[in-house]
């Protein structure tokens, strides 16, 4: 775990020093780029001093199947995260249309030096609002040189391996398969259908490989962090484990830092952490020791993350969590349907817990958990209330190597078997069924457009806002340029109020009477058309065509420049050589 550690310490460092020194310099560039990264490989060498020590043990038989089914399951899921197909850029999972894309955007914007703390590249008028560490250490590789797919494709492999050890770490087998293989009862037809697919793609307990570990790029460095924190708590407050623990500096860094990876992983370690202070009386005057080395770095990074708190809320009451059916009928049906008999093995063990003498740690851990789990069942911490998923999982995470201890270890093999086809084969199934081979990848973009895009803009400041269609996937958010309104999905999911910006940027594309007083309402000064405006604006006027200069154009469309009246001589430049 040393190693594993040592990683995500350098990672940690790499981030925090990248945007120090992006708030001391205006921006990024190569040479800070070396400069952060060196900061971070010298902290994570740091840490190394004489603990590289290897211990294993034999594995058994299923030990080696639930190791086996993860490296299958990383391999095929970050090795095709991204890639080209001739001319088109590809993702290998639709979950990954707008998250990859989204992704793209920010590394990008991120590298090309704009001024720090960021303006939101996918909303006029607004900081960013958003966890960018891992994108930002993306950024950073870029600067030096790497390419940005190949980044992405070699922080995902990195990262699921880190997500391994650390699972493995916290409770072996069962636990690392259950992160794979979580599920209800929905994988169940394939015994009626003998097809393996994504059964769980449309419930409200996807598949957390797939719809999580995949997309949710934050979570590379989050889990594999916060397990290693557990790890080390479960051992500095509680005595229990096998003895590792990180250095106190080390626990500082990782949870301190969180807020800039994951926040919903920083929510719920702090809920731990306060829970733990209240019923845990011998760790209290560690905790206070503990929470106060973190509490300034981790208030600034959340302030930062969350536009200084003033952002719209995105909290809300929401019971049931995404139960729409109502009653009783209603109620069994959603829980059974999506989490099995999982909940029957919580309450097996909330009943072992209560009524045997057990180590204090079970306690201390399940009852946080527990309750965090409860409460996102009734608070949404997000527009959409399936984002407390991101919380939900560490919930699910912290009882399963109870489950297994106290519930399952000593019991016959065959019942042991029994319990984990039970609770795992709806998982298995639907794991394997988004990664077999019938899944040939999702095109978001022209590898043609992107550099003839990146071309055009090349000479027009970073720091400049462009107004066009709205999508995931357009060609100026790919390559790092800010515009009025991105997708919208993506702003109502960050609880931006999206809805004014959408319909002044659609009134402009249309080109109704006020086109340039909205113009200066959205900050725009450059405006694209392409081929998602020409198919989401047919009736448009187009007023820009013959009051302003076309400065740039190509297969991939136009720009103009709004604010500068026609030139014939720019006009002439800007036509594609034929």
């Amino acid at each position: 775990m040393n190693g594993v550690a040592a990683i995500l310490y350098a990672v940690a460092s790499a981030v925090l020093a990248g945007i120090a020194l992006a708030f001391a310099y205006g921006g990024l560039d190569p040479m800070l780029a070396w400069t952060a990264l060196a900061v971070g490989a010298a902290v994570g060498g740091f840490s190394l001093r004489g603990k590289m020590t290897l211990r294993l043990r034999a594995l058994g038989g299923w030990e080696w199947a639930a190791v086996a089914l993860f490296a299958v399951f990383s391999l095929r899921a970050f090795l095709w995260l991204v890639f080209c197909d001739a001319d088109e850029i590809k993702v290998l999972s639709p979950n990954n249309l707008g998250d990859l894309s989204l992704h793209l955007t920010y590394i990008r914007h991120l590298a090309s030096g704009v001024a720090f703390w960021p303006d939101n590249p996918i909303f006029t008028g607004g900081k960013l609002t958003y966890p960018i560490g891992t994108d930002l250490l993306n950024a950073l590789l870029a600067l030096i040189g790497v390419d940005v797919l190949r980044g992405l494709v070699w922080a995902g492999l990195i990262g699921a391996a880190l997500t391994g050890a650390a699972l493995w770490h916290w409770g072996r087998a069962f636990t690392l398969l259950g992160f794979l293989c979580n599920g209800g009862v929905l994988g169940f037809l394939f015994f009626s259908e003998w097809d393996f697919r994504d059964f769980q793609a449309e419930a409200a307990w996807k598949s957390l490989p797939l719809a999580l570990l995949v997309t949710q790029r934050g979570l590379l460095f989050a889990l594999p962090a916060g397990l290693l924190l557990l790890s080390s708590w479960r051992s500095r407050h509680f005595g229990e484990g096998d003895g590792w623990r990180l250095p106190l500096w080390g626990e500082v860094l990782l949870y301190a830092s969180m807020p800039v990876f994951h926040l919903h992983t920083f929510i719920f370690l702090s809920f731990v952490l306060g829970c733990w202070f209240l019923i845990h009386e011998p760790s209290r005057k560690r905790l206070l020791v503990f929470v106060g080395a973190s509490l300034l770095p981790a208030t600034l990074l959340t302030l930062l993350v969350t536009g200084m708190l003033k952002g719209a809320s995105v909290i809300g009451w929401k019971p049931g969590w995404m139960q729409e059916e109502p009653g009783p009928l209603g109620f069994v049906k959603f829980w059974f349907t999506n989490f099995g008999l999982l909940p029957v093995a919580v309450a097996a063990l909330c009943w072992v817990l209560w009524r045997r003498e057990l180590p204090r740690w079970a306690s201390a851990m399940t009852l946080p958990a527990l309750l965090m789990f409860l409460i996102c069942c009734f608070v949404k911490f997000a527009p959409w209330e399936w984002d407390n998923t991101k919380i939900m999982m560490w919930s699910y995470l912290a009882v399963l190597p109870f489950i297994w201890e106290f519930l399952l270890a000593q019991r016959p093999l065959w019942m042991r078997a029994l319990a984990i086809f039970a609770l795992y084969w709806s998982g298995f199934a639907s794991l394997l069924g988004g990664l077999d081979q019938s899944q040939l990848g999702h095109g978001i973009a022209f590898r043609s457009d992107l550099d003839g895009v990146a071309a055009a803009v090349r000479g027009i400041p970073v720091s400049e806002r462009f107004v066009g269609c709205p999508t995931y996937n357009h060609p100026l958010l790919l390559v790092g340029r800010k515009m009025a309104m991105g997708y919208t999905g993506h702003a109502w999911s960050h609880g931006l109020p999206w809805a004014e910006a959408a319909g002044k940027v659609d009134a402009l594309m249309e080109g109704a009477d006020e086109w340039r007083i909205l113009a200066a309402d959205l900050d725009v000064r450059y405006l694209f058309w392409g081929r998602e405006e020409v198919t989401k604006y047919p009736d448009s006027t187009q007023p820009w065509r013959r009051s302003t200069t076309r400065i740039a154009s190509g297969e991939w469309g136009e720009i103009y420049d709004i604010k500068t009246p026609p030139s014939p001589i720019l006009e002439a430049a800007a036509e594609p050589a034929q």
